[in-house]
């Protein structure tokens, strides 16, 4: 078998030899003697395929072609081929094809599994003169220090930064084009990001939001949309809708955090208070979750999500656990196998030590652990992934009957959950 059937049979393994021949408008025996690797497929053959069914790795499917078109070639210098394949071949690890594929997407996986991608972050915000916009309604200013440790998660050269306004501003049609066929790395909690307000609705672990509070800031940043052509009413708008904006964010993290796999009949940990003594606490979601412009493509196409393209959700209630989120997600935590047994993330949190002088070294050596670690109460979870998707087919059905109400959840948020979960453990799916 050639190199490049190993990895397009990695991708595609049940596609049918008809759909193949369909799409590259080639004979049965010519898709079959590419799948054996009795035949090498051309350039314009191997860009079909990739476009078709896996868009990121366009690059490892025209290296492992050329490697195979190498290997067959004669040389009257075989020193000079041996270096070839040796070039390629040495490429080729840069891909981890061993591991990539069929294997399960992971945050383990990051980022390698989820290029190309996107990162959101907050930006600063503007109260009044010609800066002001509807971006700057219903979100604090972050900080760039959330992104301490954001070199070290290892991004490919074609990840692009983008602010959070961009997804108030921006249409919805634009919003789909752009960013349908990106991974999106969302920081900030709903507080500071404007995206994760969204994202948060198709979490696996979740903000625990009450709907009422998510739809008023909803209102109040459409209106700001409405009337910001004149920057002068955008200002005074401002000031009016001020006292509603403060009172709606405040509600924002009393609920706690969702957290699937904790104990049935509750499932909300994590609400914010500080330690008595000399520490303080930071709280936390590391998470999957829906692409929603993916999500919007795929329904507008008249297809279920396969969720191809989707979202981590790196967020804490404050600086702290946001900086270790983002540090878990890169060399730190494959280091520290932090996502050997949650590898589709969790709740966590971050401790500090107060006595410390200064703020900056206090998050450096703040301690990082998984909430279900942290309490003595709960026992390990062997297999994340199944406990996931039976909670949460246990919780749309619990929230259907109208139980479970302290969750601020809907039947149909928890089922989308679970299918993201099931397509993370299927490994990818197709376009």
């Amino acid at each position: 078998m050639s190199c490049f059937s190993k990895v397009f049979l990695q991708i595609a393994p049940e596609v049918s030899g008809s759909d193949l021949a369909e799409l590259l408008g080639k004979s049965k025996p010519y898709i079959a003697q590419i799948r054996t690797g009795k035949r090498i497929p051309t350039d314009e053959d191997v860009i079909l395929l990739s476009h078709r069914f896996a868009p990121n790795r366009l690059e490892e499917l025209l290296l492992s072609a050329y490697l195979d078109r190498l290997t067959g070639k004669s040389f009257d210098d075989a020193s000079l081929k041996s270096k070839g394949e040796a070039t390629l071949k040495k490429l080729l690890t840069q891909f981890r094809p061993d591991k990539k594929l069929p294997g399960k997407r992971t945050l383990r996986d990051f980022p390698e599994q989820f290029s190309p991608l996107a990162i959101i972050t907050g930006d600063k915000r503007e109260v009044r003169g010609r800066h002001i916009g509807a971006g700057d309604f219903g979100v604090h200013m972050t900080t760039t220090a959330d992104s301490r440790w954001i070199m070290s998660l290892g991004l490919d050269k074609d990840t692009v930064h983008y602010i959070d306004k961009d997804f108030v501003l921006l249409s919805e049609e634009e919003l789909i084009r752009r960013f349908s066929h990106r991974n999106l790395l969302v920081i900030g909690s709903p507080a500071v990001n404007h995206l994760a307000r969204r994202i948060n609705r198709s979490s696996i672990f979740r903000f625990n939001i009450n709907s009422d509070v998510d739809e008023g800031l909803e209102e109040i940043i459409q209106q700001a949309k409405e009337k910001s052509k004149s920057k002068d009413e955008l200002a005074l708008f401002y000031q009016d809708s001020s006292e509603d904006l403060t009172k709606l964010m405040r509600y924002l993290f009393v609920g706690g955090l969702f957290d699937p796999t904790y104990p049935k009949g509750d499932y909300v940990t994590s609400t914010y208070h500080k330690m008595p003594g000399n520490t303080d606490l930071d709280f936390g979601v590391l998470s999957f979750a829906s692409n929603p412009f993916y999500a919007a493509k795929c329904a507008a196409e008249g297809r279920p999500n396969d969720h191809q393209f989707v979202s981590i959700f790196a967020a804490g209630i404050h600086h702290p656990a946001t900086a270790h989120a983002i540090r878990q997600l890169g060399s730190y935590g494959k280091e520290n196998g932090v996502f050997d047994q949650h590898p589709y993330g969790g709740v966590f949190r971050v401790e500090l030590d107060l006595e410390q002088t200064f703020f900056s070294d206090r998050v450096r050596d703040g301690v990082f652990q998984w909430e279900d670690d942290a309490d003595d109460q709960r026992t390990p979870i062997e297999d994340q992934g199944q406990c996931l998707l039976s909670e949460l087919e246990y919780i749309e059905n619990e929230r259907r009957l109208e139980n479970l109400n302290t969750l601020q959840l809907k039947p149909e948020h928890a089922l989308e959950a679970r299918r993201l979960v099931q397509s993370l453990i299927k490994a990818g799916g197709t376009q």
